[in-house]
C-alpha cells in the first residue's frame, strides 16, 4: 500500500468516525426527546487571529459541532515560514488549498500541493516549511478536539461575522 493511499485511507477513516459519532448523538437526542439540535448546520467560522504573517480562521470546534469529534481550522503561512519540530496530542490532518507546503513527518519531507493531504499521528514529529515562492493555505483538522485550543486560546481573537 503506497503513502498516499495510507493517508487517504486514514482521512476517510476520520471522516466516517466523525460521521458515525455525529449520528450516534444524534440518535440518543432523537431518544431522549430532544426537539433542538446542538451544532451549527451552517457556518463561515467562530473566531480569527493574525499572528505575524500568519492568518488562523476556527471554523469548528465542540461549540458548534456538538461534540469533541474534532476540531477545524483554515490556515494561511507565510512564504518562507519555517514551523520547528512539534508533536500534537490528537491526529493532525492538513489538506492544501492554495500554494505548496513542505510536509516532514519523522524526518521524512514530502511536498503537498493544492488538492493532497497530509496525515500527523500524535507519536510522529512534524515540521512544516512554506517555500519562498508564496503563501500556503490549507484547511487543519485535529482529531479528537482539543488541540485548536492550544491556537485559539493564547490569542486576541475576533468574532467571524455570520
Amino acid at each position: 500500500m503506497t503513502r498516499t493511499t495510507i493517508a487517504l485511507t486514514t482521512t476517510m477513516a476520520a471522516l466516517a468516525a466523525v460521521s458515525l459519532g455525529s449520528y450516534a448523538g444524534y440518535a440518543y437526542a432523537q431518544q431522549q426527546g430532544a426537539s433542538t439540535h446542538t451544532y451549527s448546520y451552517a457556518t463561515k467560522g467562530l473566531v480569527e487571529f493574525q499572528d505575524g504573517g500568519e492568518h488562523w480562521k476556527l471554523l469548528l470546534d465542540a461549540s458548534n459541532l456538538g461534540g469533541k469529534a474534532l476540531d477545524m481550522a483554515e490556515l494561511t503561512l507565510p512564504a518562507g515560514e519555517v514551523v520547528g519540530s512539534h508533536h500534537h496530542d490528537a491526529v493532525e490532518i492538513f489538506y492544501v488549498l492554495s500554494g505548496t507546503l513542505g510536509h516532514e513527518v519523522n524526518g521524512e519531507m514530502h511536498l503537498l500541493t493544492p488538492g493532497m493531504v497530509g496525515v500527523v499521528r500524535p507519536e510522529d514529529a512534524v515540521r512544516h516549511l512554506v517555500p519562498k515562492e508564496g503563501d500556503v493555505r490549507m484547511l487543519v483538522i485535529w482529531a479528537p478536539s482539543g488541540e485548536a485550543q492550544k491556537f485559539f486560546g493564547r490569542a486576541k481573537t475576533t468574532p467571524v461575522a455570520q
